[in-house]
Parts: structure tokens; sequence; C-alpha cells
């Protein structure tokens, strides 16, 4: 049988989704019935089927039962397993108010049931680090609006609402964590003007001092071995092994992609380490940002 009983961890309805739809195709394939003879026997479209099995819709736990008939599964902790986890599947998010789509939807949902949230930076700091003033001051220059335009507002609201996610996860079973890698021109550029630069740093030291929660590493400008070079991007990844690492690439024109290719996300998973292994981390970095803050007018 090439499925397990029991998932490792409890999981969020993403993951779940996702475990349901992969573990139901494995069953059908080694009951060796064809989509359309499944299709046939239940009654159902064969697109309704093949949109279940890519995860592009949720199943009933009634459905999954009966799909488990069919492909032969007797064994009640595999049935019992796959019904809750299509429930849970199937429960609303925070996210679900905001009119999200594509890949960047997709992503916010992976990111809110993610283990670790690594990030890598080359121009700002994340948005998962942002205050909430730095975060209108950024967003407003992205779209080339003013901070007070609604769809500015919308934006960090969101980004507000994944911080506080975030939160809410800490001090569960499998708190989740941060590793975030900026460049060091990030703590030149004052985005929003200097107080709302110095007022961004003091709120990353602040969280720092939450070190089994937060990472921070900064790459010099003088760093030569640069892998990250070639653009900002994050990965996330789960506890477990029944899902493998996500990568998310957000791009200003918004194109944003989003993979779970094994060969894309081992890539920059290398990167990644690259990152932290030749850039400042530790009370290296957090010095760097120290003294850039003492160093800005006012200060």
């Amino acid at each position: 049988m090439p499925v397990s009983a029991e998932p490792p961890v409890e999981v969020g309805p993403t993951i779940a989704r996702h475990l349901v739809r992969q573990r139901l195709r494995e069953l059908r394939e080694s009951s060796e019935l064809s989509p359309a003879t499944v299709a046939e026997l239940t009654g159902w479209s064969l697109s309704k089927l093949n949109r279940i099995e890519s995860g592009d819709v949720t199943v009933q736990p009634l459905e999954v039962r009966a799909l488990l008939r069919f492909y032969g599964v007797e064994d009640k902790n595999v049935v019992d397993t796959l019904a809750r986890l299509s429930q849970a599947s199937r429960t609303r998010q925070w996210y679900s108010r905001y009119r999200l789509a594509g890949d960047f939807q997709r992503f916010v949902a992976f990111e809110h049931e993610a283990a670790v949230i690594n990030i890598w930076q080359l121009l700002l700091v994340p948005g998962m680090l942002q205050t909430e003033e730095y975060a209108a001051a950024v967003t407003a220059l992205s779209m080339r609006r003013s901070p007070g335009d609604k769809d500015v507002l919308a934006l960090v609201k969101l980004r507000m609402d994944r911080q506080r996610a975030f939160r809410e996860r800490l001090g569960q079973p499998g708190s989740p964590r941060i590793v975030a890698v900026i460049d060091e021109s990030v703590l030149h550029r004052p985005l929003g003007g200097p107080d709302v630069l110095r007022r961004q740093l003091d709120h990353l030291l602040a969280l720092a001092e939450k070190d089994d929660t937060y990472t921070l590493g900064v790459t010099p400008l003088s760093l030569a071995h640069h892998s990250g070079i070639g653009g900002t991007f994050e990965l996330l990844q789960f506890a477990g092994s029944d899902h493998g690492d996500v990568l998310f690439v957000e791009t200003a024109a918004g194109t944003d992609a989003l993979t779970t290719e094994e060969e894309q996300t081992g890539l920059f998973k290398t990167i990644f380490q690259d990152l932290l292994r030749y850039g400042l981390t530790g009370q290296d970095a957090l010095d760097m940002i120290r003294a850039r803050r003492a160093a800005l007018p006012g200060a």
C-alpha cells in the first residue's frame, strides 16, 4: 500500500488538500482503475475527478469513503484518516475574506501552514517583518500611489494579517519560525523617510530578541560570494515528510511564481544556505543593524 495510515502531524487545509489529492490518486492507480472507469462508477464527470486529483477542488468525506470502497481500501485507519483530512481541507481560513487569486493565493495559504519560512530580500525589509508604516510606504511606492489609497491600504492590511496569523501559531505544537536574510543595502534605503526606517530597524531588533522564533542575517555590500544576486524569494518548509518545500517568487510586475518542483526548491534551498554561510548571522548581523540604526539622522 503506497499510503500511510496517519499523517505525521496535524495539518491545515492547504496541506490536507494536497495529501487527499495525492493519496486518492495513488490509491486509484494501485487499484488499476482508469479515471474514466471511476467516473462511470461514481456517476461523476471525468473533469470532477481530474479536479479532485489535481487539488483544484475539495472532496467531501462521504465522497472520499465512496471512492475508497471502489479502490478496495478496507483499512479503517486509512479510510478514517483520509476522511478527516478531507474535512480539514474544507475549513475556511482567515485569508478567505480577501480576493486573492493564482499563485499568490496559494502562497498565502502555504505560508500560513509552513513550519519554517525562509526569506531572502534584496531590496527591502521582508513583509513578515515590516512595521505597518514601513509597509504602507513601500507598498505605495511599488504601486505608484499614495499611502492612503484604498488598494494600498488593503495590501497593507493583508500583510499585517499574515503577521498576526503567524504570531497566533506561536506556542502551539509545531510552532513556526522565520529565518530572514536581507542585503545590507536594505538598512541604508530610507523608504518612508529616516524616521520610518529607524522605527523599522528598532522593530527588527526587538523581533531578534525572540531568537527561538526569528533568525536574522545580513549580506554585506562587500560580499563577493553572493548567491542571492539573482533576486528575492521565499522558501517554505513543512513539518514531517508528506509535503515538500514550496518556493515563491514575487515580482512588482505581478508575475508571481510558485512551485513545488524538487529541482527548483532544491536549488533555492542551496542558495539560501549559501546566504547564511557567507553572510553575517547572529550577533554580527544584529551589530550591523544596530550600527546603521545609530547612524540615522535624529537617532
